[in-house]
Order: C-alpha cells, then structure tokens, then sequence
C-alpha cells in the first residue's frame, strides 16, 4: 500500500505531465482529481485511472483528506489555494509555477508555509541529473576561477519562464541569493499565457550578490535566448564567465565549459526532451522522502521563496526607477498594480 495518497486539482493539458509519473511512484497513489469541469475530471479518471472526481476542491479535501495536493492551476487563485489547503491538514502541496504573482501572494504564502503546510514549486529541472547531483555546481564553484557574470535570458515574461531561469540561477550559485537590483520593464501584454502569468512583458534586471557577482538577467521576447530554439519555453539560457573559465549552459541543447589549461571544451547533457519525464518523477518521489524525514526537497519553499523575491524586486526596482534592495520588503500591491497601469499607457 502507498504511503501517500494524493489529489490532483486542475485537470488541464500541464497536469498530465504531474500524472503520468505515477505509474513509477510506488509509495505514492494518486487517488482523486478535481476541476471546475466535469468533462476534464472524466477525461482525467478515465485516461488515468484515477478513483475519485471532484468539481469542488474543498468538498475534495474533505472527503479524500490528501496527504499531497498537484495545485496544477493558473496562479491567479494562491492565496485561496494554499489557505484552504493548509487548513485541510494537507501535508505538502506542489504548486506549478509561478508560486506567487504580486506581493501579497508571496506574504500569504509565507503565513501557510509557517502553519505547517509543506509548500514545493514545480520546477523539477532541479531533477535533472546535471543539477541534483551538483555536476554544474562543482564546475560554477570550482572549475572557472573566481566567477564574476552570469547572464540568464529566457524568452517570456518574468512569471513565465523567469521563476525556472531564476530557480536554476540561484541552484547554479550555491543558493546565495541577490542583495540588490536594479531594473527596466516595458509593454503589459494580456494575451495568451500573460492573461494569467501577469508581469511586464519585458524586464532586464542586474542583480547584485554579496559575493560581489553579477548577474544580467532578461525575461523578454526580445531576449537573446539560445541560438536555434524556436519555442520560448525553451529558451533558458545561462553564460557563467568566471577568471579562469566559462560555462555555457542551455536547458535543451547541452552545456559545455572550458578553463584554463583545457585543449577542447568539456560536454555534457541538458535536454528537455530527453529529462522530463524522469525529472518529474524524481521530483514527485523527493516529496514521499521529505515528509519521511528523508533528503529536504530542492524545491521547497525556503529555497524557492528567494526566486519568488527577486523576481518581484525587480518589477519594484522599474516602479521606483533605480537600484533597491532586495527582497523588496515594502512593496505593495497597490505599487505593482500602479507599475501596470504605467507600462499599459507606455
């Protein structure tokens, strides 16, 4: 018998990733599914076997009482989400990104982490072998020299793909996390994705580390992204420039670094494609392992909350117009939606 018994609440295409691993996960069964549309949770139960349907995800909690919550839902609903969740009793829920879209949601995430609920962000690439087993790490930390710049580019707004190029940054560095910014937003587009992933279309920010590094960081359409990449989602792109080394490091196209003394580029790994499925699969096991008092998750909340932070202080750097601290402790919704309305005008 499993040891956990989850719900899946959002039964949308991005769920079925979070559902199909669970054919490989033997202390965990998937045991209920919710959504606001009956076809969507018959659709669910039928492809996937899953016992349980639901259309009202409180009624869910009740009845199922989940160990573990998918909240595989656009994030406009958190707060909502994680308060009823943790007064469920529910053990750890795994949010997709972005985990937080303005201020007050990050503060009232905050407040659920500290009643007891486990809170992890969906950004399994942590998974992939290059990143768990601290392969690019070791070459960040001590193949290249004394690091001095990264650049981190990805082709989509900052709550699109920016929380997976900010999660694998902060990954990258060891978990040190920025102290300052200073940045520039322009354009609100509300179509597509960035109906409910709501932030400038196009944010450049530097970021500055106690270490004394640099990091140039664009989440923009007009990001350089990776050469041959024709998907924005694919565009997570990272340039690591140390004094005795450079790494460059794609998610779907490999990564390479050479250093001084090296007569061609070392290679390795990083494919999308090829490390998906078993990066959420590691991912959805690590939880079982967390709660058993195992190795702590790499995407849990005390971590991940730092990503969440600077991407918020950036878009707080481009409304006070100049360099800040960061986290930006004092920024307020009434400041990010005042943001908005400017860059809507232009």
């Amino acid at each position: 018998m499993a040891k956990y018994r989850s719900l899946l609440l959002g039964c949308g295409a991005r769920a079925t990733e979070h559902v199909a691993v669970y054919a490989d996960l033997p202390d965990l069964e998937l045991v209920a599914c919710c959504d606001l549309q009956p076809e969507r949770v018959q659709h669910y139960q039928q492809t996937y076997g899953i016992p349980q349907g639901f259309t009202d995800y409180e009624e869910a909690l009740r009845q199922v009482q989940p160990d573990i919550v998918h909240l595989v839902t656009c994030p406009g609903n958190r707060v909502w989400e994680a308060e009823v969740t943790a007064a469920a009793g529910v053990k750890a829920a795994i949010f997709e990104k972005p985990l937080a879209i303005c201020p007050s949601d990050q503060a009232a995430l905050r407040r659920a982490q500290a009643s007891g609920l486990e809170i992890i962000t969906n950004c399994q690439r942590r998974y992939f072998p290059q990143f768990r087993d601290g392969v690019l790490r070791q070459i960040v930390a001590e193949e290249l020299g004394e690091v001095y710049l990264v650049r981190a580019s990805c082709k989509s707004n900052c709550m699109a793909m920016g929380p997976h190029t900010m999660d694998l940054l902060l990954l990258l560095l060891g978990e040190e996390h920025p102290n300052e910014v200073w940045a520039m937003c322009h354009t609100i587009n509300e179509t597509e994705f960035q109906i409910t992933h709501r932030a400038p279309e196009s944010t450049f920010a530097q970021y500055w580390f106690p270490s004394g590094l640099r990091v140039f960081f664009d989440a923009t359409p007009d990001a350089l992204g990776t050469p041959g990449e024709t998907s924005y989602w694919m565009h997570l792109h990272f340039d690591v420039l140390g004094s005795a080394g450079r790494l460059y490091l794609t998610q779907n196209a490999g990564y390479w670094y050479t250093r001084h003394g090296h007569a061609e580029p070392l290679y390795g790994p990083s494919s999308w494609d090829q490390q998906g499925y078993a990066g959420q699969r590691d991912f959805t096991a690590a939880v079982a392992t967390h709660l058993d008092g195992g190795a702590p998750h790499l995407n849990r909340y005390e971590l991940h909350q730092h990503a969440v932070d600077a991407l918020l202080a950036a878009q707080a750097s481009a409304y006070h117009g100049h360099k800040i601290a960061c986290p930006a402790s004092d920024f307020t919704d009434a400041q990010w939606l005042e943001l908005r309305e400017r860059l809507r005008r232009g």
